[in-house]
């Protein structure tokens, strides 16, 4: 089943976001109350909502959403983004340095003006090939919860979470843990 399809069957009658990013950004996603969250992670070559998923994300579970390390395997995720359709009404794709261009250009061009957005931290240097690759949205990764309420106009909203960049033990620390949440 393609992405839009579990996305459609986890969340029927909403407005479906799908969300490319580094995972230690999970928090800037995090709205109040919280909305549901559906983790999609890497499984047989394809990919596919998590165990335990659907849940809804708060700023507690974002924290743990971030050490989930999940394997990034880049070509099926490009295969299942050229898959996309009506099924997901938008898609938002992190920058991360310059890293989400060549998923950016997964998705089908047709779907890109209209139902994708650009995330980043606070610049976005690429942004002259983001819009030659025919992406019109732009944003602050902070603000995608404020787009995502306006475009979803009314409508109960669900986001899907890929994970785009692979940590674990050797490239990442956990600020949490150093809090002493352990």
């Amino acid at each position: 089943m393609n992405l839009g399809a579990q996305l459609e069957q986890a969340f029927p009658d909403h407005f479906r976001v799908l969300i490319l990013d580094n995972e230690v950004t999970v928090d800037a996603f995090v709205a109040t109350p919280p909305l549901p969250w559906a983790r999609l992670v890497a499984a047989k070559g394809a990919y596919q909502i998590g165990d335990g998923y659907p849940r809804t994300l708060s700023a507690i579970e974002a924290e743990h959403e971030e050490l989930n390390w999940d394997k990034v395997a880049l070509g099926p995720l490009s295969g299942a983004l050229a898959e996309l359709d009506g099924s997901v009404d938008l898609i938002a794709l992190g920058n991360n340095a310059g890293q989400g261009l060549p998923l950016a250009l997964s998705v089908p061009e047709a779907f890109r003006a209209d139902h994708g957005v650009i995330v980043y931290g606070a610049s976005l240097p690429e942004w002259p090939a983001y819009e030659q690759a025919g992406y019109r949205r732009f944003c602050p990764r902070n603000g995608l919860i404020a787009l995502i309420s306006d475009l979803a106009n009314g409508r109960a909203v669900a986001r899907g979470f890929i994970n785009t960049i692979e940590h674990n033990e050797q490239n990442y620390h956990t600020p949490w843990t150093e809090r002493g949440s352990a």
